[in-house]
């Protein structure tokens, strides 16, 4: 009671953020991981019959005369019945039937592939073009302001828009099969760049690439300007090459912003929705996000809950692992 009488109004001001916090995170991840328990055949009917019951209801409670009131009670108490029934049927309470669905799902196991290689291609092709962005940024040079101005450009363009921007370079009238086109590399036919596989990874890679590599970049500047001039001034006495220097030295002081940028960018790449979605659709090229959208679009509720759960199960080991790397470098610091 004490402590309330002293920080009350620190806990109404914190309030607000609790209620936002439980009100749209919380129940919502809730709601979704029980939605992923029941069964799809089960869901479905049973959202059918609840919203029959609800309109039936509201038409009783409207009903012009007392027949016509009869007629919608009748047919109530059937709805009623019908709910009962479906309530006691083999496929109702928790199940596993939707994971089981999922992954015995080609269309599932085609977008957990793509979702995996896109990270994996994303990140590796992100830390070598960030780095080495950033060794020169990193440099005295006149006009350096400038180029760095440049570079953080795409970080302030919403992500469809720059999805929007990727089209006019990827679609099959693009400026890129324009470009192959006058090299003498394409034949009549131009590239469908949406078609699906490598093609449509690449793609979708490299636009991620273009949207998020100021993030990275921001991050190994920073690292490359917490290294002391003591070392680079060491390693230069001691004659060393600039590759020796960089990959004995410089990446290993670099480790913990590395790892910061990686994992964040691992977090950011499993949840990656607009572009795919609009450079190649959910037919061709689907990811755990864009196929748990379609599902949910085919009103496959259950099957989207199920899907939209691993996706945040991913999401959470990444989380976790970069809390327990934070957390051991601190200790390691202290």
């Amino acid at each position: 009671m004490r402590f309330v009488k002293t920080y009350w109004l620190e806990m109404l001001m914190v309030l607000p953020l609790f209620a936002y916090i439980i009100g749209f995170t919380l129940l919502p991840i809730l709601s979704n991981l029980k939605e992923s328990f029941v069964d799809q055949r089960f869901g479905r009917r049973y959202d059918i019959l609840a919203s029959k019951r609800a309109d039936i209801t509201y038409d009783i409670a409207h009903a012009p005369d007392n027949e016509e009131q009869r007629a919608y009670e009748k047919e109530l108490a059937e709805t009623t019945r019908a709910l009962e029934r479906l309530q006691h049927s083999p496929y109702a309470g928790v199940s596993l039937s939707n994971y089981h669905k999922l992954f015995t799902d080609r269309s599932f196991v085609k977008a957990m592939f793509n979702t995996l290689a896109i990270t994996l291609l994303g990140l590796s092709l992100q830390f070598v073009v960030a780095m080495s962005i950033a060794l020169v940024l990193s440099q005295p040079f006149r006009g350096k302001g400038f180029f760095r101005t440049i570079v953080l450009t795409p970080l302030g363009i919403p992500t469809i828009v720059s999805a929007t921007i990727m089209t006019y370079i990827f679609d099959t009238s693009g400026y890129l099969n324009e470009v192959l086109s006058r090299l003498g590399l394409l034949g009549e036919v131009p590239i469908d760049w949406a078609q699906g596989g490598w093609l449509s990874i690449g793609m979708v890679v490299f636009a991620d690439t273009w949207k998020v590599l100021p993030l990275m970049v921001l991050l190994f500047i920073a690292g490359l300007e917490a290294i002391p001039h003591s070392v680079h001034e060491a390693s230069q006495i001691d004659g060393s090459p600039p590759i020796y220097k960089f990959f004995t030295v410089t990446l290993p002081l670099m480790k913990p912003y590395i790892t910061m940028a990686l994992i964040l960018r691992a977090i950011d790449a499993f949840r990656i929705f607009e572009l795919p979605l609009i450079l190649a659709g959910t037919a061709t090229t689907p990811l755990i996000s864009t196929f748990t959208y379609s599902e949910y679009a085919r009103q496959n509720y259950n099957l989207s809950a199920a899907s939209g759960t691993i996706l945040m199960g991913i999401i959470l080991i990444f989380v976790f692992t970069y809390l327990y790397i934070v957390a051991r470098d601190r200790e390691t610091n202290a």
